[in-house]
C-alpha cells in the first residue's frame, strides 16, 4: 500500500511552483482637473518573485500599456459598414533585472523571495479609463515578464490599473454650482426648479427642489418625473476622413406623484402674505444614480470618446379641458468618480455613506468665508519667536508692546506719557468701560506746560543768509514748525512720532496755497512770469507767507481789471 504523499510534494518530487506577483501601491492613478491644469502623477509598487529553487533568468521587465478601442456600424451607407479602431495610446517599459547592459546573458537567482520596486511617470495628458461599454473602452494594464531564455517557458503576471480624472482641487473646494430654472410656462404654471449642484459622484443621488404655482383655475399638478440621459459621441478615422457616431441612452429614471403635504395655502384670516406662498406646492425629489459602470459611466471628454449627461425633469399638468400638458426642464450635470469611492474590479461602486458625510462636512468647512476682524484682532504677531530683535510691535511679553508705546521705541521721540494699562484696569473694574469721572481725572493730570512744548517738541531754527540780500523772515515763537521753509526743517524732529500730548498741544497750521481754490485759466495766464534767480540764490526757498500774499495781490488786481472790461450782452440781446 503506497504511503500518503506529504503536502506540496508531487509524484516526481517537490511540486512548489514559481510565482510572480505585481503589487502596486494603489490600483488607480488620480488626476485632479483637466489635462491643462492637473499635475503629473506617479505609479509605484513592487514586483515579487517567489521561487522554491534557483532559476536562470535573462531579464525581468515591466510594461505599462494603455489601449483604446472605438467601434460602431455606419448606417448612412448602402450596407452597414463596421468601424473598429484599436490603438495603444501609451506604452512604457522598465527593466528591473539585471541593471546594466547584460540583458542577453543568463543570470542565476537563488531560491527565496525577491522584491523589486518600480515607478512609472504618468503624464497628465493621459486619457482617463473608460469602462462599462462593451465595444468602446480605454483601459490600462501592467504586465511583468520574466525571460528565462530559450526552450523555457516565461513567467508573467498582469495587473489592471485604472486612471481616474476627478474634479480639480479649486473646484472641489468652491461653492456648489447651483442651477435654477424659474419661469412662467404657457400662463398655466409658475415654476422654480433648483438643482443644488452640477457635479455628482457616480453611485450617489441627485436632488431637485420644486416650487410650483398653478396660475389657471382647474389646472392640477400630476406626476413628476426625473431621468438621466447619457449621450455618447465616438470618433474614428475611416477612408482618410474623420467620422463620428452619436447616440443617447436613459441610465436612470424616477417618477412619482406630488407629495400630499406639499401644498402651501394661506391660512384664513391672514391678509398680508408672500405672493409665492399663495397656493404653491413645494417639495423635493431624489434620483438614485446607478452603482455600476456597466449601467452609467462618468463624464468623459477625450479625442475619440465623449460622454455627457443631461438631467430632464418633467411636470405633468391636468387641464380643465381634460388633456394633459407636460413641462420639460433640462440641466447639464457632470458625473465623476471619487478617489475615495473607486469602483471594484467588477465595475461596481461601493458607496460609504459615512465617508460621504465626512466629505460633506469638510466641504462645508472649506466653503466658510475668512474669519472676521473680530475673531482675529487679538492674534499674536509671532508664535514661539522672541521678537526683541525685530523692529515691530511684539507680543504680550515684548518690551516693544504697541499697547502702551509707540513702535520703534528706541528711535521715537518719546513713549506715550499716558499709563494705558491703568486705564485698562479701570475699564475692567467698572465692567462697562472707563467712567466719565475717571477720564476727566486723567485729563486734568496731563502735563500742559509750555516749557515742555518748547523744549521737547519745537525744532531748532536758524536764519539763512543769501548772497542776493534776500532773507527768509523770522516767525514768532508761537508759530508751528510746519510753517517754516523746508531748508529750516529739523528732519530728525519731523520723522519722530509725537505722542498724544504733542498732537493736542500743537497749534493749527496756517492755510497753504494748495488749500486755496485754484484760479481760472484767465487769471493764471495773466500773471507775470517768474523772476529769474541768480546763481548765488540757488537753493533759496521763498516764504510760504510771502507767496500767499503775492498770490492774493495778483488775484485781486486781475479781478479789478476784469470788472472794468465791457460786460457781456444779456440773453435778450443775443436773441435779437
Amino acid at each position: 500500500m503506497p504511503l500518503p504523499r506529504p503536502h506540496g510534494v508531487g509524484v516526481f518530487g517537490r511540486n512548489a511552483a514559481t510565482t510572480l506577483e505585481i503589487r502596486p501601491d494603489s490600483p488607480f492613478v488620480v488626476f485632479y482637473g483637466e489635462p491643462s491644469e492637473s499635475q503629473d502623477a506617479e505609479l509605484k509598487g513592487k514586483l515579487i518573485l517567489t521561487n522554491p529553487e534557483s532559476i536562470s533568468v535573462r531579464c525581468i521587465r515591466l510594461t505599462l500599456t494603455g489601449t483604446r478601442k472605438v467601434s460602431w456600424h455606419l448606417t448612412n451607407t448602402v450596407s452597414p459598414q463596421p468601424i473598429s479602431q484599436k490603438t495603444n495610446i501609451h506604452i512604457d517599459n522598465i527593466t528591473l533585472f539585471p541593471i546594466g547592459d547584460s540583458k542577453n546573458k543568463a543570470h542565476k537567482i537563488n531560491a527565496g523571495r525577491h522584491e523589486w520596486d518600480f515607478s512609472f511617470k504618468m503624464p497628465s495628458s493621459l486619457d482617463q479609463s473608460v469602462e462599462g461599454l462593451p465595444t468602446n473602452w480605454v483601459v490600462y494594464n501592467l504586465k511583468a515578464t520574466v525571460d528565462r531564455g530559450y526552450m523555457t517557458k516565461q513567467l508573467s503576471a498582469t495587473s489592471h490599473i485604472r486612471v481616474i480624472r476627478t474634479l480639480g482641487q479649486d473646484l472641489m473646494e468652491s461653492m456648489p454650482m447651483e442651477q435654477i430654472n424659474e419661469d412662467i410656462w404657457a400662463n398655466k404654471l409658475a415654476y422654480k426648479i433648483t438643482v443644488p449642484q452640477k457635479n455628482f459622484i457616480i453611485g450617489t443621488h441627485i436632488n431637485a427642489d420644486f416650487v410650483l404655482i398653478p396660475l389657471r383655475k382647474g389646472v392640477e399638478i400630476a406626476t413628476i418625473k426625473m431621468e438621466l440621459i447619457e449621450a455618447r459621441q465616438l470618433f474614428a478615422e475611416y477612408a482618410g476622413r474623420r467620422v463620428s457616431y452619436q447616440t443617447e441612452q436613459q441610465v436612470a429614471v424616477s417618477e412619482s406623484d406630488m407629495p400630499e403635504n406639499s401644498a402651501h395655502i394661506v391660512p384664513h384670516g391672514v391678509e398680508e402674505a408672500d405672493e409665492l406662498f399663495d397656493e404653491s406646492h413645494r417639495f423635493s425629489m431624489k434620483l438614485e444614480l446607478p452603482r455600476s459602470l456597466k449601467n452609467c459611466r462618468q463624464s468623459v471628454d477625450t479625442e475619440n470618446i465623449r460622454l455627457t449627461h443631461k438631467l430632464r425633469l418633467y411636470v405633468n399638468l391636468k387641464n380643465p379641458e381634460g388633456h394633459t400638458s407636460q413641462l420639460l426642464v433640462k440641466n447639464h450635470v457632470h458625473l465623476f468618480i471619487s478617489p475615495n469611492l473607486p469602483p471594484n474590479e467588477d465595475l461596481s461602486m461601493v458607496v460609504d455613506n459615512n465617508l460621504l458625510s465626512q466629505q460633506a462636512i469638510q466641504d462645508v468647512v472649506n466653503q466658510n468665508a475668512p474669519p472676521t476682524y473680530g475673531l482675529h484682532q487679538l492674534d499674536e504677531l509671532y508664535n514661539d519667536i522672541d521678537p526683541s530683535g525685530y523692529m515691530t510691535p511684539g507680543g504680550m511679553y515684548s518690551m516693544m508692546n504697541s499697547g502702551a508705546n509707540t513702535p520703534f521705541y528706541a528711535q521715537s521721540r518719546s513713549g506715550s506719557a499716558e499709563n494705558l494699562s491703568s486705564l485698562d484696569a479701570v475699564a475692567n473694574q467698572t465692567g462697562g468701560g472707563a467712567s466719565a469721572i475717571a477720564l476727566q481725572h486723567r485729563l486734568q493730570n496731563l502735563d500742559m506746560s509750555v516749557n515742555d512744548r518748547q523744549g521737547r517738541f519745537q525744532p531748532s531754527r536758524q536764519q539763512s543768509h543769501h548772497s542776493s540780500g534776500d532773507s527768509t523772515p523770522q516767525h514768532g515763537a508761537e508759530s508751528s514748525y510746519f510753517d517754516l521753509p523746508p531748508s529750516n526743517y529739523d528732519m530728525d524732529a519731523l520723522v519722530r512720532t509725537p505722542s498724544y500730548n504733542t498732537a493736542v498741544r500743537t497749534p493749527a497750521r496756517e492755510p497753504r496755497v494748495m488749500d486755496m481754490v485754484l484760479p481760472s485759466y484767465e487769471i493764471a495766464t495773466s500773471r507775470p512770469s517768474s523772476p529769474s534767480r541768480s546763481r548765488g540764490s540757488r537753493g533759496t526757498t521763498p516764504s510760504p507767507a510771502r507767496s500767499l500774499d503775492t498770490l492774493n495781490e495778483e488775484t485781486y488786481r486781475n479781478t479789478q481789471k476784469n470788472s472794468r472790461r465791457e460786460s457781456p450782452r444779456s440773453s435778450d440781446d443775443e436773441v435779437r
